[in-house]
């Protein structure tokens, strides 16, 4: 579950995000606009989501892996700390510390996830599909800016 506590002062505030086992914490400047950190919780939502480029979603079972509630706690507290990133009032180090921690953690915990049988074979193979799929398409465009570049 996530939380975010916040404590009034000197313009500093403190938050911290409880993610499964893990807690996060970081020291964030005075938050100017809360609403760029809230993603909807809505959990009986099914991810019939539709594009107007694209149509239907192509990636339905990423969706709704991505869809459940603790992916979108880490997803929050990911976007906390790549604000902080970009924020010069904080420490980079530390931001780039704490958006590692996230990520790193929740590959563990999907891997063990994996391991003890909560992914079916079908699942498992149509999300390796998608997320391939979705890599390819961004190797591509980072490999024609970088060609580009020379």
């Amino acid at each position: 579950m996530t939380q975010k506590t916040v404590f009034q002062g000197d313009a500093k505030s403190q938050s911290h995000f409880s993610v499964g086992s893990s807690i996060y914490s970081e020291k964030q400047g005075q938050v100017q606009d809360s609403t760029c950190l809230i993603i909807p919780t809505n959990s009986n939502r099914r991810s019939s989501a539709s594009c107007t480029v694209h149509g239907p979603s192509q990636t339905p079972h990423l969706d709704r892996q991505l869809q459940q509630p603790q992916t979108k706690e880490i997803l929050q507290a990911l976007t906390v700390a790549l604000n902080d990133i970009a924020d010069e009032r904080q420490c980079t180090k530390c931001a780039v510390e704490t958006a590692s921690g996230l990520l790193t953690g929740y590959v563990r915990e999907v891997k063990v996830a994996k391991k003890n049988g909560q992914y079916s074979k079908e699942e498992k193979k149509a999300l390796k599909k998608e997320i391939k799929g979705l890599a390819k398409g961004v190797k591509r465009d980072v490999k024609a800016l970088w060609l580009e570049e020379k």
